[in-house]
């Protein structure tokens, strides 16, 4: 099957999209920390959710930080997955679990 993005070869890296599932659950994860009185854990959600944006954002347009934000990313998303492992409601362990795969896959890529 031919990639119909081709023009766009980052779309389909496996990191690419556990950085937008981690985005996606570290945004929802804050929501309803901040609706639980969790505030501290929702502000590491709010910079888990940053920083994969900006890693997306960077990585898309072949940055010469590629490497930096990459290793960044993989740090906090460790301190997020931290904090998340620590609560005891369904979505910071989803989100503890998706926070854990996407430092991982950063870590992976900024050692290639």
């Amino acid at each position: 099957m031919t990639n119909q993005y081709s023009a766009f070869p980052h779309l389909q890296h496996e990191h690419m999209k556990l950085l937008q599932e981690c985005f996606s659950a570290c945004s929802s994860c804050a929501k309803k920390c901040i609706e639980e009185g969790h505030k501290e854990t929702a502000k590491l959600c709010l910079d888990c959710a940053d920083i994969c944006a900006l890693t997306i954002k960077l990585h898309s347009g072949d940055s010469e930080f590629n490497h930096s934000i990459m290793e960044l990313c993989a740090t906090v998303c460790e301190r997020c997955a931290e904090e998340c492992s620590k609560m005891k409601v369904d979505h910071c362990k989803q989100c503890n679990e998706i926070c854990k795969k996407c430092a991982k896959a950063c870590k992976e890529d900024a050692l290639a």
